[in-house]
């Protein structure tokens, strides 16, 4: 080690223990980097460490933090891969021990039978309506190439082998629950599922309407010191299947080094206008949101949290369903990730206003609206420091209620010790009684 950076003997005693192997808990020594920071930081806390132990600590301490940061993000990235594969694997097991199939199987199958033989007695002008034989070739196209004339080919073998005579998804929605095969069926689902478990001909759906209507969305982010999640949030929302029109994240007096960051990493979409940062002073979260909504030039809003992200089909579901509906808002399920305790759910609950009323069971970061309801209720109350959320939807759900999208868009993440979490940092019970103050105002009914 050369002398000139060690002359100084506790720096040189520092180095020593950054590199030296320190005892573990569960026995034998831990090539750990945190436990040798740890222990560099109690030797500059000792009273004989002289007065250079004044310019080492706060390094020391921002190495610590760092190292802390970084492996939240790793631990965030295994858990909520683990998470997903786990829901993707059991629903698998589920189908297969179900049979579940995008032909008719079972019972099922044998009523596709009988009603083709049915058909077989009837003369072909009086079957016309009940088997749509334009739906039929689309969706077996090796039935259309083949050049066979659909109902000839349902009767013969189309029954035997599962294929629908009609959009059975389409006019019976609720019995396809465990399997939705369209946007209406999706409404019905009776569990939420992943996007990616979700059939290619219910996305296909999701994009052609989508393709058609060409619907702006804005998508908006607040952060307020977040540089080392924002940018995972940030390449969340832009890399949608579905673009956003634009991208609002807007910096609350961030102290630490997200607004470079943001122009080093995503230059491009800056300068191309999808991606627009604005610069605000320190406010709070709605005040930010507000800002946000005030640029905001889209059709639809979405809602991302700076330490949050979205799978790609987010806005894909969230926008199509939207539309499908004709709704004014939506709210897709949302799985939450506590590192800090190691679990992690789904969240999601059909609506209910008197449920809604007692407490929140939608997560802002897979909520989405049209931009009129913003126009005559407002935005987010900046007299609330936690539980926004939770006011916004009671305003914006109290004359049409939200339509719940049972499939699976978002992760929310919860790291108390490392990302200081609004849920952890700002005090529950007088946010609670503003918001109960507006549900049973003095004098009021309630």
């Amino acid at each position: 080690m050369p002398s000139e950076i060690t002359a100084d003997p506790l720096l040189e005693e520092i180095l020593t223990i950054l590199t030296t192997p320190q005892p573990a808990a569960e026995g034998g020594v831990s090539h750990d980097l945190a436990p040798q920071i740890e222990a560099a930081l109690a030797r500059v806390t000792q009273p004989d460490a002289g007065p250079e132990a004044a310019a080492l600590a706060p390094l020391l301490h921002l190495f610590a933090r760092r190292l802390r940061e970084e492996r939240a993000l790793q631990q965030i990235r295994l858990q909520k891969s683990s998470f997903q594969g786990q829901h993707l694997r059991a629903t698998l097991r589920a189908e297969r021990a179900a049979g579940v199939s995008e032909r008719l199987s079972g019972p099922g199958r044998a009523l596709g039978l009988l009603f083709a033989r049915a058909l077989n007695e009837l003369p072909r002008r009086k079957y016309r309506h009940l088997l749509d034989e334009a739906y039929y070739l689309a969706a077996n196209p090796d039935v259309a190439a083949a050049g066979v004339d659909a109902a000839k080919h349902y009767i013969s073998s189309g029954a035997a082998e599962g294929r629908m005579p009609a959009d059975l998804s389409a006019t019976c929605p609720a019995a396809f629950g465990d399997r939705p095969l369209s946007l209406e069926a999706l409404f019905h689902a009776a569990a939420p599922n992943f996007a990616d478990a979700l059939s290619e001909r219910l996305r296909a759906e999701a994009l052609a309407l989508l393709g058609r209507a060409l619907p702006r969305v804005s998508v908006i982010i607040p952060s307020w010191n977040r540089a080392q999640t924002v940018a995972t949030a940030v390449a969340s929302a832009l890399l949608q299947s579905y673009a956003p029109t634009e991208v609002i994240v807007v910096d609350d007096g961030s102290e630490d080094a997200t607004l470079a960051l943001l122009a080093a990493n995503f230059a491009e979409p800056i300068a191309d206008g999808r991606l627009i940062v604005i610069a605000a002073p320190h406010t709070g979260v709605s005040a930010a949101r507000n800002t946000g909504l005030a640029r905001a030039t889209g059709e639809i809003i979405a809602y991302l949290d700076s330490d949050n992200s979205w799978d790609s089909d987010h806005l894909l579901y969230a926008c199509a369903g939207l539309l499908h509906s004709g709704a004014e808002s939506l709210y897709t399920a949302v799985c939450r990730h506590n590192i800090d305790d190691g679990w992690s759910d789904v969240l999601f609950a059909p609506y209910d206003r008197a449920r809604l009323e007692q407490e929140n069971f939608i997560d802002l970061n897979g909520f989405v609206h049209r931009r009129g309801l913003y126009e005559r209720l407002g935005g987010f109350d900046t007299g609330l420091t936690r539980l926004v959320d939770w006011d916004l939807f009671l305003r914006y759900s109290a004359a049409t209620a939200p339509r719940a999208l049972p499939v699976i868009t978002a992760h929310n993440v919860l790291v108390r010790s490392v990302l200081n979490n609004i849920t952890g940092t700002e005090p529950l019970e007088p946010n609670l009684a503003r918001i109960r103050a507006k549900l049973h105002p003095a004098g009021g009914r309630g």
